[in-house]
């Protein structure tokens, strides 16, 4: 990052422009919007106070914490990784590597998991979230539903360590289980009132034209659905029906062209009315289903 030497004072605006500069030179989508997060989240300032600290000077520590963020962002790694920290429905979590960054997509997930199967805000239930990644899931289940026992699973001991990380900054480390397992493996039969998912629902061919960001940044494992992208959906919903409370819900994240054949999967495995719904964007993006309470027969391995 081309900024004056360590010893001479650098104005915020100074910081900005440079970086924005650096990132243009890199070919940098965005290059003065990610300078602007960049160093008002540096100096702890929301991006529109900018320009009211324009003046203020950089400290050294400062300046230096910038360097190494210019050359992450030069790098073309996600703003969100290289802040340390993602919002997710008005709340802060910690965001790396480790886990997917949280997006509004699945913020419309947990907002119509609350509408739709848990909407009295005082209610004993019990919830599960598979493949919980950084918590943002069972984490915002658990704010908003004091009553509730939520479980979190994930295969990626990384990720579980970052999500009660999150659990325990958030005030809910009490509340949410977290276990390293398969699914819903372990769960008891009918002991659930709703299994709330972003499983990983991209084709495997579609992977390499990513964008960069996502592609070379983001676990793989949690972006990888298998050849038609419904290889763990095509697991977890038997898995569900056998955890699941007759009556109780399924709700899943879902690429935009896949309701059809997840309509068909989760009828398929004894779920009910299954709905498939739009984001706000109008696209396809949640599957929606309802344990029968009569369903077909479980065959072995369901979990």
């Amino acid at each position: 990052m081309t900024l004056p030497a360590p010893a001479a004072p650098v104005s915020v605006r100074d910081a900005v422009q440079a970086l924005a500069r650096t990132l243009e030179s890199r070919d940098i989508d965005e290059a003065l919007a990610l300078a602007e997060w960049a160093v008002a989240d540096l100096i702890r300032v929301g991006r529109a106070e900018l320009r009211t600290e324009g003046a203020r000077v950089l400290n050294g520590p400062d300046r230096a914490r910038l360097a190494e963020r210019a050359e992450r962002l030069a790098a073309d790694e996600p703003l969100q990784y290289v802040l340390g920290h993602a919002d997710f429905l008005g709340r802060r979590f910690a965001c790396d590597a480790r886990a997917l960054i949280p997006r509004p997509e699945t913020e419309e997930l947990v907002l119509t998991a609350l509408r739709l199967a848990l909407p009295d805000p005082i209610a004993t239930v019990r919830v599960a979230d598979v493949g919980t990644g950084s918590g943002c899931i069972a984490i915002s289940l658990a704010l908003e539903r004091p009553n509730a026992a939520i479980l979190a699973t994930d295969t990626s001991a990384a990720a579980l360590a970052l999500a009660e990380s999150n659990a325990r900054a958030l005030g809910t480390a009490g509340r949410v289980r977290f276990l390293c397992v398969d699914l819903l493996g372990g769960t008891a039969p009918d002991s659930l009132d709703a299994v709330v998912s972003n499983p990983p629902y991209i084709e495997s061919p579609v992977l390499a034209g990513l964008d960069r960001r996502v592609r070379d940044f983001e676990p793989r494992a949690a972006l990888d659905g298998g050849p038609d992208g419904l290889d763990t959906i095509r697991r977890l919903a038997p898995a569900a029906v056998a955890a699941l409370r007759p009556g109780g819900h399924i709700l899943l994240e879902i690429g935009e062209t896949q309701g059809p054949a997840v309509r068909t999967l989760l009828s398929h495995a004894g779920f009910a009315g299954v709905r498939i719904l739009p984001d706000l964007c109008r696209r396809e993006r949640f599957a929606v289903g309802i344990r029968a309470f009569s369903s077909p027969p479980r065959g072995p391995g369901i979990c």
